[in-house]
């Protein structure tokens, strides 16, 4: 019997799907897969083979509705993982189904791993309701995990509630101690404030303009461009950010596949959220997804606060993707919309870079730090803005150039050990102003003695002057570090040779030509037959 004419549950059609879908799968084409793992749950609704196969694949394509319908028939067979009772929350909650948000905290509760959150859900469901929260949010403090989350979640709550001047006095402490972690909350409260017409207030909240979204918003207010940005914040904004900021913990513990189900579950219950785009979209950034992160990083609209931050993470999953012409192009676009926008220019100049046009990208940093002069941006900023024009203006061939460059950078932030090791290598690789270039590294490895390859630097500056047996120590030092790393085996090995251990040698060479490409690994394969030549020497 031909599919078409099978029966609805032959399991003969679903085990062929299942195949088909593996093989998708197994090609790359994830979105094919879920597709074919949907149709097969629609023959075999029960199919706990078929569940479990597509309750990741919808994950990682951003499938929402067919992850739920996996976790309920793998809960209808006693399979439960302990994020799944998160996503039947957040649907349930989506919809205003209170019966289905009181049976996945329960289950939740059951499952321990992600308890904490409960007193937070259910205080979200009861300020949704218009029911006093005061009790159930309380209960947070019985967590240590939940007194993580409890001061921004009581701030939200207490916003959304209503209790505007409860807010603010629990705002006061947030601002005052200005941590970048907070940033997001004080956008939300001074959206809030804005949405009631409170401009006043606004900018008290944001007073400090830490971040790049904060001082974002302060320029719209200052240009009387609120309409756009101001926004109160509701149960469901306030439940949407504890998902979000779950997310983006889970990230950076490299938890991939749960920050993807925490930032999909906060999109199902606030899904026009710009913070949420963002979260969203480096959720699948972390996860190689870069199609998907694009998309949701171009949702972020140009008068939000995370606009630039949006552009940044987009283009910078169009680099990681390869796709370098598409993400200059999204620049010129923007460049186009927000012509003297330093940051633009920054990020073209980068992606010009990682393309390697590097004439090109010296032009667009030039133009970035022109106007970040003018706009008087710090001078931590333009060190670094200085610093990478004599980078590409180094790798292109402009010498003189990149080295004013990098003496700039350095002026300007003359502790920065990053600055210092450029600045000292680059001139040692020409075998100029050496004890100048000698003292440069020396300061930054005594600013950042535990930085593999600022020992590197000092190793070889060692090696450069004569002082081989320093160098071996240094060098030695570094490749403890990065053992992997060609440079530092190539330099040890160098090293090695001038100090008559021939053997030793020979191996760190071995070693640097594993990882060595092009004109690297023809000159250590001269090393390794012939020994130290002088021509051989690393650069």
């Amino acid at each position: 019997m031909s599919p078409a004419l099978a029966s609805r549950g032959d399991p003969a059609v679903a085990l062929n799907r299942y195949v088909e879908a593996r093989l998708a799968e197994s090609s790359n084409e994830l979105k094919t897969a879920a597709t074919l793992y949907a149709e097969g749950l629609k023959e075999q609704p029960d199919n706990n083979l078929l569940a479990g196969r597509a309750y990741a694949n919808a994950v990682e394509v951003g499938d929402f509705d067919l992850a739920l319908k996996a976790v309920r028939t793998m809960q209808s067979h006693g399979i439960a993982n302990p994020e799944m009772p998160l996503l039947r929350y957040a649907d349930a909650f989506a919809q205003r189904d209170w019966t289905g948000t009181k049976l996945a905290i329960a289950d939740l509760n059951a499952s321990k791993n992600f308890a904490f959150m409960s007193p937070f859900l259910k205080a979200w469901e009861d300020t949704a309701r218009g029911r006093d929260a005061t009790t159930a949010i309380a209960q947070a403090q019985a967590s240590n995990t939940a007194k993580y989350y409890l001061e921004e979640q009581l701030i939200l709550n207490t916003l959304a509630s209503g209790r505007d001047q409860q807010a603010l006095a629990l705002l006061a402490r947030v601002v005052e101690r200005d941590e970048p972690r907070m940033a997001p909350v004080r956008l939300l409260a001074a959206q809030h404030f804005l949405a009631k017409n409170d401009e006043t207030t606004a900018r008290e909240i944001l007073k400090k303009g830490s971040s790049g979204p904060e001082q974002r918003l302060l320029a719209s207010i200052t240009a009387g461009q609120t309409k756009d940005v101001a926004q109160k914040v509701t149960p469901a904004i306030g439940l949407a950010f504890l998902f979000q900021r779950l997310s983006s913990d889970l990230a950076v513990q490299q938890a991939e596949f749960l920050a993807l189900v925490m930032a999909q579950s906060g999109k199902r219950i606030a899904g026009q959220s710009d913070y949420g785009h963002l979260i969203l979209g480096r959720a699948y950034a972390e996860s190689e997804s870069h199609q998907l992160a694009v998309a949701e990083f171009a949702a972020i609209p140009p008068a939000s606060p995370y606009y630039l931050v949006g552009i940044s993470s987009r283009i910078a999953s169009l680099v990681a993707a390869g796709d370098f012409d598409q993400a200059i192009v999204g620049l010129d676009s923007a460049i186009e919309n927000d012509a003297d926008a330093p940051e633009l220019h920054i990020l073209k100049g980068q992606s010009l870079q990682a393309k390697g046009d590097n004439a090109a990208a010296a032009g667009s940093f030039q133009t970035a730090i022109a106007l970040a002069e003018k706009l008087g941006r710090s001078d931590a900023l333009m060190a670094n803005y200085w610093l990478a024009l004599g980078g590409v203006q180094e790798q292109a061939g402009m010498w003189p150039e990149a080295l004013q460059s990098l003496q700039k950078a350095n002026e300007l932030l003359p502790n920065s050990p990053s600055i210092l090791n450029y600045l000292g290598y680059s001139q040692l690789e020409r075998r100029e102003n050496q004890a100048a270039a000698v003292a440069a590294i020396k300061q930054a490895h005594d600013l950042r003695s535990s930085s593999p390859a600022i020992t590197d630097s000092l190793g070889w500056a060692y090696f450069i002057i004569g002082d081989h047996d320093k160098a071996v120590t240094y060098l030695e030092s570094a490749r403890e570090g990065q053992p992997e790393d060609p440079t530092i085996n190539e330099h040890l090995g160098d090293a090695y040779w001038a100090v008559g251990r021939r053997y030793e040698a020979r191996y760190a060479w071995k070693s640097a030509k594993l990882f060595a490409e092009g004109e690297d690994m023809q000159r250590l394969a001269s090393k390794i037959d012939l020994g130290l030549q002088p021509e051989l020497v690393s650069p």
